[in-house]
C-alpha cells in the first residue's frame, strides 16, 4: 500500500504496531493538509491508547460535497440529542475508537450507548470545527469540543466546570454511514481540565 492510499486510522495502526516511524506519521499527516493542533492531538492519542487494528473499509462516497454534508447533519443530530439520528447514521457493524477508552465500540448499539452516555454528561456540547478535509472515503475533521461537564462520565466524575478541547475525528463511510469513526483528542488535558483537583 502506498503512503497516499493510507487512511488516518490505517496510519495509527502501523505507528502503533511499530510498523512506521512517529516522525514519519506527522509528516504525512502535515501533508495531508492537518493542522499542528490536529498533529498533537492525533499524535498524543496514539501514544496514550494503543487499540486493536481494525481494518477499514473502502468506502464509494462520490461526491465530497456529499460527505460534507452527511457529517454536517451528523453534527446536527449529536448538538440536538437526536439519538434516533444518530441510529442511523452508523452502520450495523461499524466501529469507533475514542481516546478515552481503551477498546473500540464495536455495533450500532453499543455505539449508541456511548453517544447516550457522553450527551447526558454534557448535554450543551459545542463543536466547533475549524478544518476538514476529505480523502477519497475518509473525511478527517478538526475540532474544539466545549460545554460544562454537568453529569458523571465513565472515568470522569461530574466537575461542573467548564472546558475546551481540540481533537481530530476520522469518519469512514460506506453507503452512506459511518463505518468507522476514530476520535483522537489528548486525555491528559481531558484530565487537566475535567479531573479531579
Amino acid at each position: 500500500m502506498q503512503e497516499e492510499e493510507y487512511t488516518i486510522p490505517a496510519m495509527v495502526d502501523e505507528v502503533r504496531a511499530g510498523k512506521m516511524q512517529r516522525r514519519q506519521f506527522m509528516r504525512q499527516l502535515t501533508l495531508m493538509g492537518i493542522s499542528t493542533a490536529g498533529v498533537g492531538a492525533i499524535v498524543a492519542a496514539v501514544v496514550s491508547r494503543p487499540f486493536a487494528a481494525t481494518p477499514v473499509p473502502q468506502g464509494n462516497l462520490h461526491d465530497a460535497s456529499d460527505h460534507i454534508q452527511r457529517h454536517d447533519e451528523h453534527l446536527a443530530h449529536q448538538s440536538q440529542g437526536n439519538i434516533d439520528q444518530l441510529h442511523n447514521d452508523y452502520a450495523e457493524d461499524a466501529v469507533v475508537e475514542d481516546s478515552m477508552y481503551p477498546h473500540p465500540f464495536i455495533g450500532r448499539a453499543a455505539i449508541i450507548s456511548r453517544k447516550s452516555a457522553g450527551m447526558a454528561a454534557i448535554p450543551g456540547l459545542k463543536i466547533n470545527v475549524t478544518n476538514r478535509i476529505i480523502q477519497g472515503n475518509q473525511l478527517t475533521v478538526e475540532w474544539i469540543a466545549s460545554g460544562t461537564h454537568s453529569g458523571d462520565y465513565p472515568g470522569l466524575v461530574a466537575s461542573g466546570r467548564s472546558f475546551s478541547i481540540p481533537g481530530v475525528t476520522v469518519v469512514v463511510r460506506q453507503n452512506g454511514k459511518i463505518v468507522r469513526e476514530s476520535l483522537y483528542y489528548d486525555m491528559n488535558e481531558v484530565q487537566r481540565q475535567l479531573g479531579p483537583r
